[in-house]
């Protein structure tokens, strides 16, 4: 990803710093009392913070990273993964799947490996995920291409509002949650018994304005707490409700060399030239709702019970506009550039007269109906069974469902005059249309038509009971022990509600009749594109631009609603996952070190439910009595039964093809040994050591992703070929060593280094493995026949592969002179798959820069946040990557009155334009090819918030 470069990074800095620098001058003109009042800023602000994170940090027992509230609050943090992307050996990323990134935090990765190997859970228990984008829910791509449906979790759901501290674990333990090979968040709510005083309120009332958006919305949040004087009892309740406008402005690009059918006297043969540009407008409404509520209740002394609900929504209605330009189809159709210009072998720039062929297509997305939420329940008690022996518990359910109400429309003009001219390839790319377009020239593409209905639910249900033996004062402490038991869900749904009719005849779509799509005259804005540059915004202001109420009428007016026609075969999945866990760990200490040693016993039933495509019974082919076969019909069930396996479920009917379900199960388990050790070198100079076997569960895409794409090529050995998914996937499982040094040399400060290797015996990779699978494109070798057939198949899938990802990290924070102070830390990691390949989500270098002044009424902070290229998939047959990116994130807060205070926070400030590229070592011309730029722009805060 690129980030605008530093003329608009000195703007920021200057701003901030005068803002410290008139911090500062008012500290120096504070009142005779001050050292009084400093005293209270010392408890609740940013230096309090770092103690209290410091603190939390330096007596854990293994490798961890600590957030308070109080640090929390005193950055533009609008969700708890902008909080953790400050620390070292993280990384966020903005958006998943293939749709590229936006201008909110959405992932956590951690040391050098993918979101999904890191494992969140909320006050040590699981959380539900799912996504408002329609492309992430579902399970797509092939082999080991799969996409969509990831297993990590979202941050979007999680307002920072809802956080006491963040831990991050960084080295496993027996007691730990098993699923976070690299390490595992923990995010701890705030429970009513906590608080200090009877009772507690906070009101926060913010506006943000978009810069990309032009628009301003609200923001509000509010807590109140309540306990009784003696605190044995105590409720809370929370609330947040936020609104905000996100406009992306974005383009992306594919590259094409030109063959013997394409070339010509301006473009000669192997001559790379941009095929095609995508020119987009994304526009929508983020509307996020939900709150907390939590009781507990001391009985006795000895015992503590605890209720806690949680909800979140966010309502993310949107609307895409893309607009392509299609320039492999105009050579194809012997279309001669003029202007051409050819440089080392790369076709620069031309324009392409296009008289008849389609080169250009409107395609318009809109999704009122995006929707992602979140919720769990739980109930906890903690029992001291006596002076030796305490038992804790928990049960709970916890459930996310993402929704998508999604009309697609295609547009199709033919006969555009179209022009690019490719200046600096990291950059975008300069288009136009030399006589403008005609909605005369409006065509549909046929079947391209369609609205959508789809959701993607993720639950678990899940119990647990610890218990810890109390061991006296020798080397032997404690001893820690329980179980764990989940029954785990995740499905997809995918069902069209709408497309092109079916015939009368019952054996096709209609091919004509259907109304073109009015267009009332608008088009992109006018300044589309200026914030990518170079030429971008070529097609501002005259490319036409629909309403999207337009398009949702024009639908459910002239589109098929058959809800068994429209049901595709692709996309759905079910995958059902029942755990159990035992482990014991024994804490051991002595003068000036302290560890545990433990082990985790898994076993996990995991069951796989999948479609597979026939191509038997197709509607509008006959029998071999000669009968017409049409959809639905029994007649079509018939001419499939055949090849339907034993346990399998046959769907006929579908306008997508003919296709069976099937389950398929599978059971493993895992003992997961763990030691830590920590050695207090002196009073301030602590050693770190821990190793431990750690796994994750494959991502749900690359379990249920349909095996398909089947073909018979007797040149093949074996001659049965396909693509998609592994249901049967192992686990991925890693050693992961940790070793580290921290210095504590003066209060709030610290220096640290800490060295990891994380040495995966599987990791999730590309590959194939051959399986005796139903090959429905099988032949009879003699006569050519078709004849589907169980037989050995090579299926390109995902398969467990080794890797190693080490690296080191270092972190340093201090406070300076007044009431300033600084931070800063870096982490190198050295990720790599056996093959080669750096690991899918890892960054080689990330480093983040931080100052901040605080005093009785004026608190200020600036951070910057870098990391490098990651590799993020497969883009075609190419590795695709995200180039390195950075964000400027900045404070400034004022003390009103005693409980109120103004804040003003600024996210993006450097405006970032998100680039994507594909690494193809086979073109020496043109290496590396950028294929998207995204630029979302800048978001700034500014709010009162009151605390009684």
């Amino acid at each position: 990803m690129r980030s605008t470069p530093c003329p608009l990074l000195r703007p920021t800095a200057l701003a901030v710093f005068t803002l410290l620098t008139a911090a500062a001058q008012a500290q120096t003109a504070a009142p005779a009392d001050k050292d009084n009042k400093l005293e209270t800023v010392l408890v609740t602000g940013i230096r309090a913070a770092k103690d209290k994170s410091l603190a939390s940090k330096r007596y854990a027992d293994g490798v961890t990273e600590v957030i308070s509230a109080e640090d929390i609050g005193k950055m533009p943090d609008k969700n708890v993964a902008d909080a953790l992307q400050r620390l070292p050996g993280i990384n966020t990323a903005t958006g998943t799947g293939g749709n590229g990134g936006y201008d909110e935090n959405d992932r956590v990765s951690m040391r050098g490996t993918s979101a999904s190997l890191s494992l969140v859970t909320l006050n040590g228990h699981s959380v539900a995920s799912a996504d408002w984008d329609y492309g992430d829910m579902i399970a797509g791509g092939a082999g080991p291409n799969t996409s969509g449906s990831a297993r990590s979790v979202s941050f979007l759901l999680l307002p920072s509002e809802l956080v006491s501290q963040v831990v991050v674990h960084k080295s496993a333990q027996a007691d730990d949650i098993e699923g976070g090979v690299a390490g595992s968040i923990d995010i701890i709510t705030r429970r009513p018994l906590d608080f200090k005083k009877p009772f507690t309120a906070e009101v926060g009332l913010q506006a943000v304005y978009s810069d990309r958006a032009g628009k301003t919305d609200p923001q509000l949040s509010a807590l109140m707490n309540w306990k009784n004087a003696s605190n044995t009892f105590g409720v809370m309740g929370q609330f947040f409700d936020e609104s905000r406008h996100v406009r992306r402005d974005g383009q992306t690009r594919s590259y094409g060399v030109a063959t013997a059918a394409q070339a010509n006297a301006a473009v000669p043969v192997g001559t790379t030239f941009v095929s095609g540009i995508a020119t987009q407008l994304f526009e929508q409404e983020r509307k996020r709702r939900g709150g907390v509520l939590g009781a507990q209740w001391k009985p006795s002394d000895a015992l503590t019970l605890g209720a806690e609900a949680f909800m979140s929504k966010l309502d993310a209605s949107y609307y895409r506009q893309v607009f392509n330009t299609d320039f492999a189809n105009s050579l194809t159709n012997k279309i001669v550039p003029t202007n051409a210009v050819v440089s080392n072998g790369v076709l620069t720039g031309g324009t392409f007269a296009n008289t008849t062929n389609n080169g250009n297509t409107l395609q318009a997305t809109y999704n009122p109906g995006a929707a992602v939420k979140t919720n769990y329940y739980t109930g906890d008690f903690k029992f001291k069974a006596s002076e030796d022996l305490s038992v804790n518990g928990l049960v709970g359910t916890t459930k996310a469902e993402g929704t998508a109400d999604f009309y697609e429309h295609y547009m199709s003009f033919r006969g555009v005059t179209q022009a690019y001219a490719l200046g600096n390839e990291t950059g975008a790319t300069s288009i136009s249309l030399p006589n403008g377009l005609s909605s005369s020239n409006w065509n549909f593409i046929r079947s391209d038509q369609n609205h959508t209905l789809a959701s993607s639910v993720d639950r678990e249900h899940f119990a647990q009971l610890d218990g810890e033996w109390s061991q006296g004062d020798g080397v032997l402490s404690s001893i820690k022990f329980g179980w764990r038991g989940a029954d785990h869900l995740r499905q997809a749904y995918r069902p069209l509600k709408t497309g092109w009719p079916v015939n009368a005849a019952g054996t096709g779509q209609v091919d004509s009749g259907l109304p073109q799509i009015g267009w009332d005259g608008k088009t992109l804005p006018s300044d589309f594109g200026a914030s990518l540059g170079d030429g971008a915004g070529g097609l501002a202001g005259y490319v036409p631009s629909l309403s999207p109420s337009t398009i949702a009428q024009w639908t459910e007016a002239n589109l098929s609603t058959d809800p068994v026609f429209n049901r595709p075969a692709s996309g759905p999945f079910r995958v059902g996952e029942k755990s159990q866990a035992l482990y014991v760990m024994a804490r051991l200490s002595g003068d000036a070190w302290r560890g545990n040693v433990g082990l985790r016993y898994v076993k996990t039933r995991t069951s796989v439910t999948t479609n597979t495509g026939l191509s038997c019974g197709a509607a509008g082919s006959r029998a071999a009595d000669g009968t017409l076969i049409t959809y639905g019909s029994a007649l079509q069930a018939s001419e499939c039964a055949a090849f339907v396996p034993a346990g399998a479920t046959l769907t006929t009917g579908s306008r997508f093809g003919n296709f069976f379900t099937m389950t398929t199960d599978s059971q493993g388990s895992e003992l997961l040994p763990s030691a830590s050790l920590v050695f207090d070198v002196s009073k301030n100079l602590t050693v770190r050591a821990a190793v431990a076997k750690t796994m994750s569960r494959p991502e749900y895409s690359a379990l249920g992703t349909a095996i398909g794409n089947f073909q018979y090529n007797p040149a093949s050995t074996p001659v049965s070929i396909a693509s998609g998914g592994n249901p049967k996937l192992e686990p991925v499982v890693a050693k992961n060593y940790n070793l580290g040094v921290e210095w504590y040399f003066q209060p709030r400060s610290l220096l640290s280094a800490q060295a990891f290797v994380i040495d995966f015996d599987s990791l999730i990779g590309a590959g194939s493995s051959v399986q005796y699978l139903f090959n429905t494109a099988a032949k009879d070798p003699v006569t050519g026949v078709l004849k589907p057939a169980f037989m050995d198949t090579t299926v390109s899938q995902p398969i467990s592969v080794t890797g190693k990802s080490k690296g080191i990290e270092l972190g340093w924070e201090q406070p300076l002179w007044g009431g300033f102070g600084a931070n800063a830390n870096y982490t190198f990691a050295d990720s790599k798959e056996a093959s080669g390949n750096p690991i899918m989500g890892a960054a080689r270098h990330t480093y983040n820069l931080g100052a901040y002044y605080e005093d009785e009424r004026f608190n200020a902070r600036i951070a910057y946040a870098h990391r490098s290229e990651i590799r993020i998939g497969l883009y075609g047959a190419q590795q695709s990557y995200a180039a390195a990116s950075g964000t400027v994130n900045a404070s400034f807060g004022v003390k009103l009155t005693e409980g109120l205070s103004l804040n003003v926070e600024g996210l993006n400030l450097n405006s970032p334009t998100l680039r994507y590229f594909n690494k193809v070592p086979t073109n020496t011309a043109l290496p590396e090819q950028t294929t998207a730029l995204y630029n979302s722009g800048r978001q700034v805060y500014v709010g009162l918030r009151y605390k009684y």
